[in-house]
């Protein structure tokens, strides 16, 4: 599995154990949505009766979230979760 980089590992943190989030009350940044949606590691569904976007977080995206982060130039590997 691939490690999750910081803003995705931040953006992760908003959807964590909160079920179905309003898309608009997160923080805006489609460019990590985006890759999030394509890894699995965030689900996307549009709710009625506005047909309203909501994210969460699924199980494969918490299991790279907990996964270790290399340090460059170190060989060593940095948990956070």
């Amino acid at each position: 599995m691939t490690f999750a980089s910081h803003p995705e590992r931040q953006f992760m943190q908003h959807l964590r154990g909160a079920g179905w989030i309003k898309a608009r009350t997160l923080p805006r940044s489609v460019r990590t949505v985006k890759s999030l949606l394509q890894k699995g590691w965030i689900e996307k569904q549009y709710q009625v009766p506005n047909n309203e976007a909501f994210l969460r977080l699924t199980e494969k995206g918490l299991e790279a979230k907990k996964s270790p982060v290399p340090i460059e130039g170190r060989g060593e590997w940095s948990s956070s979760g």
